[in-house]
């Protein structure tokens, strides 16, 4: 059988068998990887901790015909943190399935592999229990994975009939219309005419807006008040399963937590 070698980060793994494990990754190439780890869970196992969620490995695997076969694996960087505190895991859980739902075997692009590494390392490093700090970052993943999947919602000019809207950020006195259907904000004519849209105050839409300019350190110091953050996380959320397709469960669950 044909072998290659990757470097990959974790997104899930769960049993096969009495001892084999299926393991998911995606590649700093950019596409996913399904491969098979035979015997990983008996005790003497050579891949015995190699092969934990949201560790960055290195890889060398054999093609199969439906699973590849992971020969040899060694741990690069492993975001140990993260399973160490709940809301810290949920996050990372997210940004995982968002991935597995959404690309497909065949697709590639590197970017997103740099983002969910990026992402990882924020959630790690995270204070425990800082609901407020991981908010920011699966915003920013949201935001960033909207680029880079030439998703991004349109926001300097109306969805709906493409008149720049640009002066919205410098203003802060009135309420902003956001079409999910449409893609983006709306002008003043088109906002009462279109039903299904949010409203979003002059500081959620300026978060709106940094997410998708802002570095991630820069989000990281910057103070956003609850309601814009709580605000424009949903919005996120909405927008994503609507332009994506893709309903991740652990959305639900925060909702269901209040968070």
């Amino acid at each position: 059988m044909p072998t290659y070698k990757a470097r990959a980060i974790i997104l899930k793994n769960y049993k096969l068998g009495e001892a084999d494990r299926i393991v998911k990754m995606y590649s700093d190439e950019g596409h996913l990887i399904s491969a098979v780890a035979k015997g990983c869970r008996k005790t003497r196992s050579r891949f015995r901790g190699r092969l934990e969620l949201f560790c960055l490995v290195d890889l060398e695997l054999s093609e199969g015909r439906n699973l590849d076969i992971i020969g040899q694996a060694e741990i690069l960087n492993c975001f140990s943190d993260i399973p160490m505190d709940f809301y810290r895991f949920v996050f990372a859980e997210i940004i995982s399935n968002v991935i597995l739902r959404t690309q497909q075997s065949g697709d590639k692009n590197p970017s997103l592999f740099k983002l969910l590494y990026v992402c990882l390392n924020e959630i790690d490093k995270t204070e425990p229990e800082d609901v407020i700090g991981l908010k920011k970052i699966l915003c920013f993943f949201e935001a960033r994975f909207l680029q880079v999947t030439g998703l991004a919602p349109m926001l300097e000019t109306c969805s709906r009939c493409n008149k720049s809207t640009a002066d919205l950020y410098r203003l802060g006195n009135e309420k902003i219309g956001f079409s999910i259907d449409y893609g983006g904000v709306l002008c003043r004519e088109c906002s009462p005419a279109t039903g299904a849209r949010v409203e979003l105050n002059p500081s959620s839409y300026r978060l709106l807006v940094d997410l998708f300019r802002l570095k991630i350190e820069d989000l990281r110091s910057i103070e956003i008040d609850p309601y814009s953050l709580r605000k424009v996380c949903r919005l996120m959320e909405d927008y994503m399963v609507f332009h994506t397709y893709c309903t991740v469960n652990s959305f639900k669950y925060l909702k269901k937590i209040g968070i």
